[in-house]
């Protein structure tokens, strides 16, 4: 039977299956929370667009009470840019201000959050409201600035439009028609040509202001074209009545009635509120033209037919407000109700999926204290085996260094002297023969001086005689005098420490030597020095310095370069501290401190 690998997987780790349903349950929690609150921002903003403000702020209460939501996050933000535009809408202008200002400020740390344009956008529209331009235009320019970081075309065309016209506002015709323009150069798509129409209208206004009638027929013109597109009937039929105008200003009575009736033949058949205020504009421009051709019977008919048009505007309006007033009442009904089921359903799931929520963060925290304690027991193992390898490298070396003094000192007090008394037995052989001494004897003289030579020069490389008869301070002078030449000055200084127990000494001087020979072999420096200092009689200090090609401490440590974790299991064991510094290029300082071995 062949095992699938998944299932084997979970029948050993049971709480990863957990984990993973838990992980699920939490995401699809977390999804169906979005989307509750996307719900409940779309349908406040729909209370704010019907003036039902009361409601709106209600429903913006509700919510935050029913979530948690951090002070500055962008749902709370969300929530908060809401609940300024209720404030500025029932005039309490002040308190809207200082929310945006504080949204605007927090926002500036997620400069691609959406909610930056419309903090922005309405922090414009706020100023501009009580006058000021310039603060208005500074905001209107941070929106269009985070419009185009995202690339929100349908913002950035918004922000142009607001752009005139408060440059318009300001009399600043110039930069108005520079603004009005850029919307002009988007490509006509679903999603800009409304603004693209609203800019070459505003154009038209421009020239128009400026008597340029041509000029402002032509933009007239392109706005009709891209309301063709958008087959805008009531859009195109508005355009139509402006591009009347024009030639009505223009004295050119006749072609501006033809192009008011090109524009009720657009309209003629819509009954909608937009369709009827538009009659409404072209039977009384049909009037003041009639009139201005003297034709008072046409000018008498078309007025009469704007003030009909009036009135059944007014009484649809009645009815329209009446309506929604009763739609209103329902919906609130209907609202209220279904809030009460999703409020116990949510309650309902939150209570499930916090309970499912606790399990699973009781059983990650139990995998992580099991996993902890394996790992406490894994480091206690290494550290043992690591306190007994040096345990075992210092013994090695220890009796490496035991086996070299005891050879040296037989060298230096046995052989040697064998080999001195040697060549006084032979210097009195050649007394006593006087004249006739044999070569033999004089070679042999030469062979046992040379034998004396090298047997103590191998005593003094097994350990330094320096050392064991003047003490660490003398020897680390003669191993400096010793390796200084023309490529390398080594120098050293005692600061005047005693003689300490020879063992002590011997450790440390060997320490010493093995990073002298490192300087030696790896660093290519030029100088280095070796600093002794005795603290309070209680510790030895010892920093070597030296000014070569240096190297990463690290890396070597792990391939155990130099002989690092040696000189370190040394220092360790003797209950010192031994540190490195280094870098490429710079040289490479060591510092050693370790506690004094009495002198016996």
């Amino acid at each position: 039977m062949i095992s699938n690998p998944f299932i084997d997987i979970f029948k050993k780790y049971p709480y990863i299956l957990f984990f993973i349903l838990g992980v699920f349950a939490y995401g699809q929690e977390k999804n169906n929370e979005n989307k509750y609150i996307e719900s409940k921002l779309e349908k406040i903003d729909s209370l704010i667009k019907v003036y039902n403000f009361d409601d709106a702020e209600n429903l913006i209460k509700n919510t935050k009470n029913t979530f948690l939501f951090r002070l500055n996050s962008e749902r709370m933000l969300a929530f908060e840019f809401r609940r300024a535009q209720i404030y500025f809408e029932t005039d309490k202008k002040e308190k809207a201000l200082e929310i945006l200002l504080d949204g605007y400020e927090k926002l500036k740390t997620n400069p691609f959050s959406p909610l930056n344009i419309e903090f922005s956008s309405y922090l414009a529209k706020v100023f501009v409201n009580s006058q000021n331009f310039d603060k208005g235009i500074f905001y209107n320019k941070k929106a269009l600035k985070g419009a185009i970081l995202i690339k929100d075309t349908i913002n950035i065309t918004k922000s142009l439009i607001r752009l005139g016209s408060f440059y318009y506002a300001k009399k600043n015709a110039d930069s108005a028609k520079y603004y009005f323009r850029q919307v002009t150069y988007f490509p006509v798509t679903e999603k800009t040509e409304q603004r693209i129409s609203n800019a070459y209208n505003n154009l038209g206004v421009i020239a128009q202001n400026n008597d340029n009638f041509d000029l402002a027929k032509a933009y007239a013109k392109e706005g009709i074209k891209i309301k063709l597109q958008q087959r805008d009937t009531v859009g195109i039929a508005s355009l139509k009545v402006n591009l009347g105008n024009l030639y009505h200003f223009e004295r050119n009575f006749k072609t501006a009635i033809k192009k008011y009736i090109e524009a009720e033949t657009n309209v003629i058949e819509d009954t909608s509120s937009r369709a009827l205020y538009i009659k409404r504009i072209i039977y009384e421009n049909l009037s003041v033209s009639y009139d201005s051709l003297k034709d008072y019977k046409n000018a008498y008919n078309y007025l009469n037919k704007s003030f009909r048009i009036k009135d059944k505007l007014y009484d649809t309006r009645l009815t329209e407000s009446l309506a929604e007033v009763d739609a209103k009442y329902n919906l609130a009904k209907e609202e209220q109700k279904t809030e009460e089921e999703k409020g116990n359903a949510f309650r309902a799931q939150v209570l499930f999926y916090g309970l499912a929520f606790l399990t699973l963060v009781f059983v990650i925290l139990t995998l992580i204290f099991y996993k902890n304690y394996k790992l406490k027991q894994q480091n206690k193992i290494e550290q043992v085996n690591n306190d007994l390898q040096t345990r075992i490298i210092n013994a090695t070396i220890d009796a490496k260094e035991k086996e070299r003094k005891t050879i040296a000192e037989i060298l230096h007090d046995s052989v040697s002297a064998l080999l001195s008394s040697a060549n006084l037995h032979l210097q009195a052989s050649k007394s006593i023969l006087k004249t006739k001494v044999p070569v033999e004897i004089t070679k042999a003289q030469d062979i046992i001086n040379e034998a004396s030579i090298k047997i103590r020069n191998l005593s003094h490389e097994l350990i330094s005689s320096v050392l064991l008869k003047f003490g660490l301070a003398f020897a680390i002078h003669d191993i400096c005098e010793k390796y200084s030449n023309s490529q390398l000055e080594l120098i050293s200084d005692d600061n005047g420490v005693k003689r300490y127990n020879q063992k002590f000494e011997i450790k440390i001087y060997s320490i010493i030597e093995e990073l002298i020979n490192n300087i030696l072999k790896h660093s290519k420096a030029k100088n280095a020095s070796i600093t002794l200092i005795e603290r309070n009689g209680e510790k030895l200090l010892i920093q070597i310095i030296d000014d070569g090609k240096g190297f990463d401490v690290k890396k070597e440590r792990k391939k155990d370069g130099l002989g690092l974790s040696h000189i370190d299991a040394r220092v360790k064991i003797m209950h010192g501290v031994f540190n490195i510094n280094s870098k490429k290029g710079e040289g490479t300082s060591i510092f050693i401190s370790v506690p004094i071995y009495k002198k016996s």
